[in-house]
């Protein structure tokens, strides 16, 4: 069966970003067939002559160009993106991702040649490798880390196999560089309950589908992803965030299936204070806590 391919960027007022972004899919081998930019910036980006210069079709000869300006909330603005795109295969990329000129090319002949897979994600060249005993500590508390299975701990928690080179089989998807098959979002979109930057919805779509189609992390295709400093929230905000969204899709998706697991997550929450505590980071840790309180009282 032919296959296509659709590239979804939301963005919202990284006007320099967005740009490198799009330079590197102006630069692949395998040009997609969609490129759909949706904008929740407080001035449009078609409004702006460096955004305008990069987004035509002289840069892309072989690509459909789409423009969305819409409301800001990441998870709303990556669904608006699929009703749009008409592909086989959809692929999300922050806007903050350099793409090397082979990503496209090396993630659609995945696609190809494991058709079983419902979705897949390329790796990360510039992943730091922390030290043994923060590796460990991190493992033994079951929290997200790098260099490791890509498959969810008992807790919940992602782990990615960023800094691995072996193809595999993977549970969670990252949400810089994460895609699927047309058919899995036909049945899985976003959810929209997630709030701004929306922390962990890569999470919960990539857990849903694994559970009943396979997930794959290919390390040929390669990519840079910078983590903009750029309209982000404040590091209390963002801390938050985390541990109320975390919570959130615990519940949702794992403490139904085995309600055991409610030690693990317990377990999971001991070892984010006590890094917290370790690294004398008191603003993530008061983050951390009101997170909780506010998924405690059922407070967005």
């Amino acid at each position: 069966m032919e296959q296509s391919s659709s590239v979804i960027i939301c963005t919202k007022n990284r006007i320099d970003d967005v740009v490198r972004c799009i330079d590197s899919l102006s630069e692949q081998l395998d040009a997609p067939q969609e490129l759909i930019i949706v904008d929740s910036s407080d001035v449009p980006l078609e409004k702006n002559q460096r955004f305008a210069t990069r987004f035509n079709p002289q840069c892309f000869p072989k690509t459909t160009l789409k423009y969305i300006h819409t409301t800001p909330g990441l998870t709303r603005q990556r669904n608006i993106g699929i009703e749009h795109s008409s592909s086989s295969i959809i692929y999300f990329f922050d806007d903050d991702v350099v793409l090397e000129k082979e990503y496209l090319l090396r993630m659609n002949e995945a696609f190809q040649s494991h058709p079983s897979c419902a979705g897949g994600m390329g790796t990360q060249t510039n992943i730091s490798l922390l030290s043994w005993k923060y590796r460990l500590f991190r493992s033994f508390f079951l929290l997200q880390r790098t260099y490791a299975s890509g498959n969810f701990t008992a807790s919940g928690m992602p782990t990615h196999p960023y800094g691995t080179d072996q193809f595999k089989y993977v549970q969670a998807l990252g949400g810089c560089c994460m895609a699927f098959r047309k058919e899995a979002l036909a049945v899985h979109r976003f959810d929209e309950s997630f709030g701004g930057y929306a922390f962990m919805e890569d999470c919960d779509i990539s857990y849903r589908i694994s559970v009943s189609q396979p997930l794959f992390f290919n390390p040929s295709a390669r990519l840079a992803h910078h983590e903009s400093p750029v309209a982000r929230d404040k590091l209390f905000d963002s801390s938050a965030m985390f541990t109320f969204n975390y919570s959130y899709l615990f519940f949702k998706d794992h403490y139904p299936k085995n309600r055991f697991k409610i030690v693990a997550y317990y377990w999971s929450l001991f070892g984010l204070f006590l890094e917290c505590i370790f690294l004398r980071d008191w603003i993530r840790l008061r983050g951390y806590y009101s997170g909780l309180q506010r998924f405690k009282k059922g407070k967005k």
